[in-house]
Formats: structure tokens, C-alpha cells, sequence
């Protein structure tokens, strides 16, 4: 079953998996220790909302997975295990501003989900407020 989910996955989820999975057992061929810890551990984060989704009964939209995907690899594995950081002086401003876009979406689905069912609907402002404080507080 947990086989069907995993190649259920968008091509670009699944070819960040290969990567990881090839770079490990490379690393592990020519004994690059941390290397291969990095790529497991990438590996591990990024499978965990696979089986996590399942034993929890939560739905995660493909995209917003997908973009989990990508962020955990461009975060460990490339800017981690390949010095991207050090490299490339934007990496860490790209990183945060797609984790704050993310942060951001899910405070408004919070608050959406807060104001659901009611008989009043929440003013744009406070919506507005609400998100950007969610995100600012998990962000920081």
C-alpha cells in the first residue's frame, strides 16, 4: 500500500527521491559518511508526510507536498551537504521567502478553518492579521 502512495507521487517529488537515494548509497560506496547521513536523513523528512498523512488520516494537496518536498531538499541536501549556503548568497533569502509564503498559506488556512461553519464571516483585516501573525510567530 505504501508502495502504490509513494510512485502515486508528482515526477518532480519522485525524482528528488532517486537523487537522494543514489546519492546515498554513492556516498556510502566511497565512504562519505555525512554525506550519506544528509542523504537519509533528507530522504526521511521528505517520505515522513507520506506515512504520517496515512496513520493520521490527513490529506496533504499534491502541490503543497511537492513544495514540502523541494524546501527539504533545498534546505539539507543542497544548501547542507553541498555548501549552497556559502555558495550562493541568495540560497538562504530564496529559502525564506518561500517558507514565508508557505507559513503564510497555512495561517490562512488556519484561520479559514477557524471561521468555517460560523454564521458571520471574518473581516479581510483581521484574516490578513491573523496569517501574518501565524506565520511570524512559526517562522521565527
Amino acid at each position: 500500500m505504501l508502495h502504490r502512495r509513494i510512485l502515486g507521487q508528482p515526477m518532480i517529488v519522485q525524482m528528488i527521491w532517486a537523487v537522494l537515494l543514489v546519492a546515498f548509497v554513492l556516498a556510502l560506496a566511497e565512504g562519505r559518511w555525512s554525506l550519506a547521513f544528509v542523504s537519509a536523513a533528507t530522504f526521511g523528512l521528505s517520505i515522513l508526510p507520506v506515512v504520517a498523512s496515512r496513520r493520521f488520516g490527513i490529506r496533504l494537496p499534491v502541490r503543497f507536498f511537492a513544495w514540502i518536498v523541494v524546501f527539504v531538499f533545498g534546505t539539507i541536501f543542497l544548501g547542507e551537504a553541498f555548501d549552497f549556503y556559502t555558495r550562493y548568497w541568495w540560497w538562504d533569502v530564496i529559502l525564506h521567502a518561500g517558507s514565508a509564503v508557505g507559513f503564510g498559506l497555512a495561517g490562512f488556512l488556519f484561520v479559514f478553518m477557524l471561521f468555517e461553519g460560523d454564521r458571520y464571516a471574518a473581516p479581510a483585516w483581521a484574516v490578513a492579521f491573523i496569517s501574518f501573525c501565524f506565520a511570524l510567530s512559526i517562522g521565527t
